[in-house]
Formats: structure tokens, C-alpha cells, sequence
């Protein structure tokens, strides 16, 4: 049993297991009684029924989850099943079960948080500090603690939750007990283990973990750093462990330098002393790419025009893609911190992600792929399958820019395990008809080991050592943030840097939650290292500064005006302010130009006059004007005067477009104007939702989705973005955390329309109804507050008064309906056109 549903594991491993939702069955798990089939008398068995099954692992191969409807006849899967319980009894078991299932089915359920609030009564008392003193290997020891410390212990894309005990001899782990089978309770004595490090988990100073010295590494994160403070303090004091003298960076660094240590060696250390870890996805050790010619027949390791250019990251190798990325930088609004919008960032995807990780290993670890991706892989054109492709995408892709993992150069694993398809794993085609199997190598190397021994002889060579320290200067050192990260084209997104947000002491769990899920997603960037220039490996003697916590800047503090890296003097901006402030706010038409800093030409960006909304029926005149009064308030006084828009009805209409920007590789079918007139909100039936800057169409933000998408409008605020989809959903986006946070199913159609007003929506369906929605900063609600069926035809627009009062609806057979809402009644129905 687990929190959503039960999993079968059969004996069998020919046989799939099994896994059922508690939300696909309609009444709770009951115990029937039914002839045994191996006894002649009657038992009792668990029986439920579902409506679907989803599969996994059949044959013991690892493959994409197949979810079964149990009510098509062609599907062969039964509707109802029936469990004999060997070990438990089953009234106790179906009490475990009621609270969780009903939760399943409870209404108003919208997220994460949520749920994670209802399930704590439920959880909690399986979570406890009280630790099992029968537990000890020996009883003669002494515990050191008077109760255990709650903590999770962290694997890769896991966390068990459990609690730590030390004693004089040993550090013991008892897993709480979440689930209906105990886990066994694991313990290291002192003298086994060689290392042990503080770390950080989701940027909290909350990790400890520990090295054994027969290679394996536990990972554990407390409630906070006081409890792990305590914990390390204890450990280090311990006899057995006073042999823990930890090699500081500066030696190390010398032994670099005087050649006792190895390039690839002297990068573990850095990522270990960075807290990068392997238990942990979201900060995995990264590595360089020290090579670009992954095309030629043979490779001259002693041609310095065969690696790759060290002193710049990733994203600045190409230039062309680099200019986009500071266009981007220069459009994105600064000192609107309070307001909550990011600082301004260069670069929207990190270099280590949890999803780079598993793109390599998909191969070795596909059953974390399979986590990930939600039971999938990866589409086929998408996954691993070539190292030339992969260095080719992270030089032009701008959504790609991924360095390497230790694996690229760790001659002591079996390269073939992650380079070749040994589980024969179904990978798909590609659009190619390629069938995905082993990865393609480069053309000089004739096997996975080749490969992999000559990029460790690449990292091991003299060029690689000579550059190495500007490439650690990116990563670990002083141009990781701040100025100097903006001037070496190296700054990403705020929250991927530690200090940057202060997660124990967020008390609100949704923004927390949203913070966590960010980080999570995104990547982290390694704690900073050396806080002054790093030396090169032959210049011996040469003093390094080591970073402090005091010295580690937030990423938030940087320089508000950032004159530099603008691209524009605060004169100009005064001057074009002054400019603006001239025009008058009822004028007409004027046309809005922006000087063009590369080139000197003044060009025009947008010319509208407004347009008169025609001639309306009398008893619509009120709405109308509700309308327009709307329009009005979104468009702020200072959009009025920078675009120098103006609404009426009187004007005539004409419209003389003067920029056009290609926003989607498909129709266009809807856009919103931001209320300061620089951000422009659209969707297409490219699947694609996306916000552009008015001023140059840069991308600000994008949401692909697995099917068209048809309208979308913006909260007052700005702060979420809800798009209709033609798979019948309704998707809530955060502008702040930059994801999808809530979706529900709203119609039996596809979405026509949305309307934001206040704390509310309206939606549309091409099924010809219309639906009132309640959201929050959590999510939408599960059911409708209203639903209007009397449209006979199906809904293509929807509109809102300025006072929330009354909306109108346009229907595709030429007619308007006006409604009340409170309650959602018909007011009239005009047919405007045939």
C-alpha cells in the first residue's frame, strides 16, 4: 500500500507488476469471503474494483508503464480483484486503507500541499523520533542522544524517511515505518567509515553524508541545521572517527599543481568539497567538455585546436546563440524584486540538472528515467543516442546547455553499461525511422572504452591542464556570480544559487513547495569555492583566495542599474522616459519608435489606432462599456503613456502593423497584452504557450503541452497565466516559479476560452458550455461554481465586465449571450450575424 494506490509484485517476474490507483476505484476495498482455492474450506480476501491497471516491469524488463482500462472488453483485463493477506489481518490492514482512499476521492483536493496536509494525520505517527533501543548490535552500548533525529535519507530521485541514533560504537538509521512491511534498520560502525561531510540539500544547510571505506556513501537531511550541526559535532568527537582530518582546498590545489594529484582527480575533490554528491541528482558532480571535434577520423591530442575553449561556459561557444541570450538579458525588467519578478538572468536551463543526469544514464538507470518522465521515456529524437549530436545540440540548441558527468572520464566503471543498449531497452525511432539502441561515438574512437580513454587522456593533457583553472573559475571560483559572472556570460537563474532563497524560514507551504519543485527541476549550482581568482597549474606559489559564507553574495543583490550589460546609459533611459511622458493619452494614432543600439536606425515597433467596437444593440451598450472600462484599468498610466494607446468607440478603424515576429511554429490562436504593455501572452496549436517582449519578441517564457492549445488569459496581477487545451484541461501556470501548477479536466470538449476576473474564471468548451471556477494561489478548485448550458452552439469568445457582475459569450452560429452571475443566469441572447 502506498499513498495513492496499491502495488503487486508478483513472485513471477514473467508477470508485470501491478499497480492500482485508490482514485480509480469508486467504493473503498472490503473483505468478502470466498472458497480458497487451495482448501476446501471458505477465507476471507481483500477485493476491490478499478477501472483501470497500469503495468510495469514485465519479463523484469524495465519499459514504459501501460495503464489498462479495465472497462474495454478488447483491454482483457479484469475489472475486480481478490488478495489473500499471508502476514496481516486484513480489518487492520482495510483501516490503514480507509483514510487514504477516502482522501483520494475527498473534493477541493488541488495540489501537492493539499494533499500533503491531509496525509500528515495519517503519516506522522508512522514518523518518529522514538528510537528502538532492542535495535543495538551490542548491548553494552551507550546511546548518545535522548531520542533520535527525524531526517531523510536521500537516493536518487527517492528520500526515506526515517530517524538517527548514535551510540559510542555506531550511527544507526531506523526507517519510519510509512509502510505495512518494516524496512531494516541499517548501522555503521565508527571505524568503517573513512569520510564524512556536511552538505546541503535544496539549498538548505540541512545535509550530512558519509563515506564508508568500501566505497559505499549515505546521504541523510535533517529538519534543520541545528539537528545536523548536533550530529556531526557528536560524530567527529568520537574516537573512532578523530582520523577524519579533512584535506583543505589550498593543499589540495598544491598537490595539483606539483602533479601529486590528477585533472580528474583534483575535479572530484572540488565537486565533493562543493557538495556535489551522487545520492543526489539535483547537484550531481559536473564535469567539463575538453574536446570539440567529435567528427573526425583520428584525433591529435597535441593540436590545441581540438578542445573545447575553457575560459568561456557553455552557453557563450557559440556566438550567434550568445547574443540572443544577452538580448534576452538586456529586455528583462530589473529592481522588480518586491514585485516578484526574478533578477535578470542570462541563461533559463543550468548546465547539471536531474533530467542531464538521466539523459546519460538512460541506458544503465532506466528505471529512473521511468520516475521522471512519468512512466515514459523520453521521446526517441530527444534521448541519448550520439555524443557528436549531444556536443552539437549544447553548441546551438538555446534550451541546451549540459557539461559533462565523471562518467566521460572514469576509466574504473564499464563504459558499455551506459553507452550500450545491453537490456535491450525499446527506446522508440526517431523521426528518422533510426531505431534508438547503442550511442553513436565519435569517428576516432572504435569502442565505449576507446572513447572513454581518450577523453580522460584529453583531460590529462597539457592544454586541458594549462586552462583548466579558467573553467573552474566558471563552476567553483569567482566568476560563478555577481559582476563577474555577467561579464564572462555566466549568470542563470537565481534559485539555482545557494543563498539565494532561505527555504526554513518560509512558513507559506505552497510557496515553499513551488520553491522546492523549482529547485528540484532546475539544477543547482555548486557552493562557491574560491572567492578570488583561481591559479594555473603552473603557477606554483601563486596565493588563492578561499571563499567564506561571508564572502558568497546573494544572487538577488546584484547591481540594480547594470549600465554594462544593459546596453543602454541611464540618460537614454531618462531621455526616452521624458519622450513618452510628452504624448498625450487620448491621442488617436502616433506610432512608437525605439532607436536600434547596434545599428543607430530609428525603427518602428508598433502602430495601432483604436478600433471602434461598431454598432451595438442598446440594451448591450452597459456591457460594452463595462468592456471598455475594462481594457482601460489593465492598461496602466504608464503603459498609456509609453504606448500612448487609446480606447473609445468613436474613432474609425485602422490598423497599420509595423513589426512582425514569427512567435510559433503554428497558428496563433490567442494573445493577451500584459497591463504595462511589454509582455504579450500566446498560444498555438503548436502545442506552445509563450511569453514574448513586446519591445524585440524575445522569449521570456514557454510551456509546450501534449496537444494544441487554444486561448488563454492573465490574473489581475499577473502572477498566473490560465490556457485552455484541446484535451478538455485547463492549465494554471505561475509566472513566478515559471511552471504549471494546477490543472484540472473542465469540459467534455476542448477549451474555447478563458476569462480571469478577481478570484475567479470563466471557461468555454467548443460542447457549448460555460463554467465559473473558483482558484487560488494553491490551484483551481475541482468543481465548477456554476455551469451554463444554454448556448446552442459552440462558445468561441468570452468577455467580462469591469465589476465582475456580467460576461458575454459569442457562439460560432453569429450570436452574443449577456449573463448575470450571480446566479449565472441568461439576461438575453442577440443573433449579430447570419
Amino acid at each position: 500500500m502506498c499513498t495513492r494506490g496499491f502495488f503487486f509484485e508478483p513472485q513471477d517476474s514473467n508477470l508485470p507488476i501491478l499497480r492500482f490507483f485508490f482514485r480509480d476505484m469508486k467504493e473503498m476495498p472490503v473483505a468478502e469471503i470466498h472458497e480458497h482455492p487451495q482448501a476446501s474450506d471458505c477465507a476471507i480476501f481483500l477485493t476491490f474494483k478499478v477501472s483501470s491497471v497500469v503495468e510495469m516491469k514485465e519479463r523484469g524488463v524495465d519499459h514504459p508503464y501501460v495503464q489498462k482500462e479495465t472497462s474495454a472488453e478488447s483491454s482483457g483485463v479484469p475489472e475486480k480483484y481478490i488478495f489473500s493477506l499471508l502476514h496481516s489481518k486484513i480489518e487492520e490492514f482495510l483501516m490503514n486503507v480507509r483514510p487514504i482512499w477516502e482522501l483520494a476521492h475527498k473534493k477541493g483536493v488541488m495540489n501537492k500541499v493539499d494533499e500533503e496536509a491531509l496525509l500528515e494525520p495519517v503519516l506522522t505517527p508512522r514518523q518518529t523520533d522514538q528510537f528502538d533501543s532492542s535495535l543495538l548490535v551490542d548491548f553494552r552500548e551507550r546511546p548518545l542522544l535522548t531520542k533520535g533525529k527525524l531526517v531523510d535519507r536521500i537516493v536518487p530521485l527517492l528520500k526515506y524517511p526515517g530517524c538517527l541514533m548514535l551510540t559510542n560504537q555506531r550511527l544507526y538509521f531506523q526507517p519510519a515505518q510509512v509502510n505495512n512491511v518494516g524496512d531494516p534498520v541499517l548501522n555503521w560502525a565508527y571505524n568503517t567509515i573513512e569520510y564524512l561531510y556536511k552538505r546541503r540539500h535544496m539549498l538548505k544547510q540541512t545535509g550530512l553524508e558519509i563515506f564508508l571505506k568500501n566505497g559505499e556513501s549515505f546521504f541523510f537531511s535533517f529538519r534543520n541545521h541545528v539537528d545536523r550541526d548536533e550530529v556531526y559535532d557528536m560524530m567527529v568527537n568520537q574516537p573512532d572517527l578523530k582520523h577524519l582530518q579533512q584535506t583543505d582546498l589550498e593543499s589540495m590545489l598544491r598537490k595539483w599543481q606539483q602533479r601529486e594529484v590528477s585533472n580528474y582527480d583534483y575535479l572530484v575533490y572540488l565537486n565533493n568539497a562543493a557538495g556535489r554528491t551522487k545520492n543526489d541528482l539535483t547537484q550531481y558532480p559536473v564535469f567539463p567538455w575538453v574536446l570539440n571535434d567529435y567528427q573526425s577520423a583520428s584525433i591529435d591530442l597535441s593540436d590545441p585546436a581540438v578542445y573545447r575553449d575553457l575560459s568561456k561556459p557553455i552557453g557563450a561557444l557559440n556566438e550567434e546563440r550568445l547574443e540572443f541570450y544577452k538580448a534576452r538579458f538586456e529586455a528583462m525588467p530589473r529592481g522588480m524584486e518586491d514585485e516578484g519578478l526574478p533578477p535578470p538572468f542570462l541563461y533559463g536551463t543550468h548546465y547539471s540538472t536531474p533530467g542531464y543526469v538521466l539523459y546519460y544514464f538512460v541506458r544503465m538507470a532506466p528505471e529512473y528515467m521511468l520516475c521522471l518522465q512519468n512512466g515514459k521515456f523520453d521521446a526517441p529524437d530527444r534521448l541519448f543516442q550520439s555524443i557528436p549530436s549531444t556536443w552539437s545540440s549544447c553548441n546551438t540548441n538555446h534550451a541546451d546547455l549540459k557539461e559533462l558527468i565523471p562518467a566521460f572520464f572514469d576509466d574504473s566503471m564499464s563504459p558499455e553499461e551506459w553507452l550500450c543498449n545491453g537490456k535491450n531497452l525499446d527506446l522508440g525511432t526517431t523521426q528518422k525511422l533510426t531505431r534508438v539502441g547503442d550511442v553513436e561515438l565519435p569517428a576516432w574512437a572504435s569502442s565505449p572504452s576507446t572513447f572513454v580513454r581518450i577523453n580522460r587522456e584529453a583531460l590529462e593533457s597539457e592544454y586541458v591542464s594549462e586552462h583548466l583553472h579558467e573553467w573552474i573559475d566558471l563552476i567553483f571560483g569567482c566568476k560563478q556570480r555577481g559582476e563577474a559572472a555577467i561579464e564572462a556570460n555566466n549568470l542563470f537563474y537565481y534559485l539555482s544559487y545557494e543563498g539565494s532563497v532561505d527555504l526554513e524560514t518560509i512558513t507559506d507551504p505552497v510557496e515553499k513547495c513551488s520553491f522546492e519543485a523549482q529547485i528540484q527541476e532546475f539544477g543547482q549550482t555548486p557552493k562557491l569555492l574560491f572567492s578570488g581568482a583561481h591559479p594555473s597549474r603552473n603557477d606554483v606559489g601563486k596565493a588563492v583566495a578561499i571563499a567564506t559564507p561571508d564572502l558568497i553574495p546573494s544572487p538577488r543583490k546584484l547591481e540594480e542599474s547594470n549600465g554594462a550589460a544593459n546596453g543602454s546609459s541611464a540618460s537614454e533611459v531618462e531621455t526616452r522616459t521624458r519622450e513618452d511622458s510628452v504624448l498625450g493619452e487620448n491621442t488617436s494614432y502616433d506610432e512608437i519608435e525605439e532607436e536600434d543600439n547596434t545599428t543607430g536606425n530609428r525603427r518602428s515597433m508598433f502602430a495601432f489606432r483604436t478600433r471602434s467596437f461598431g454598432a451595438v444593440p442598446k440594451q448591450a451598450q452597459r456591457f460594452v462599456g463595462g468592456i471598455t472600462a475594462q481594457l482601460r484599468r489593465r492598461m496602466s498610466a504608464e503603459s498609456s503613456r509609453r504606448w500612448n494607446w487609446a480606447f473609445g468607440t468613436n474613432s474609425d478603424a485602422s490598423w497599420a502593423p509595423s513589426a512582425h515576429y514569427m512567435l510559433h511554429a503554428g497558428e496563433v490562436t490567442s494573445l493577451v497584452l500584459g497591463k504595462d504593455g511589454r509582455a504579450l501572452f500566446s498560444t498555438s496549436k503548436d502545442s506552445t504557450f509563450k511569453v514574448s517582449a513586446t519591445l524585440d519578441g524575445t522569449l521570456r517564457r514557454n510551456l509546450s503541452c501534449n496537444l494544441a492549445l487554444s486561448c488563454c488569459d492573465v490574473s489581475a496581477d499577473e502572477k498566473y497565466v490560465f490556457v485552455g487545451s484541446w484535451d478538455n484541461c485547463i492549465y494554471m501556470y505561475s509566472m513566478d516559479v515559471g511552471r504549471v501548477i494546477d490543472q484540472i479536466t473542465a469540459h467534455d470538449d476542448g477549451l474555447s476560452a478563458v476569462c480571469v476576473f478577481e478570484d475567479r474564471l470563466l471557461s468555454s468548451s467548443w460542447d457549448g458550455s460555460i463554467k465559473m471556477w473558483h482558484y487560488t494561489p494553491k490551484g483551481i478548485a475541482t468543481a465548477p461554481l456554476s455551469t451554463f448550458m444554454e448556448c446552442e452552439e459552440s462558445v468561441v469568445k468570452l468577455a467580462v465586465s469591469a465589476d465582475g457582475s456580467t460576461g458575454a459569450a459569442a457562439t460560432r452560429n453569429g450570436a452574443y449571450s449577456a449573463s448575470y452571475f450571480t446566479p449565472l443566469v441568461l439576461i438575453y441572447s442577440i443573433y449579430l450575424f447570419s
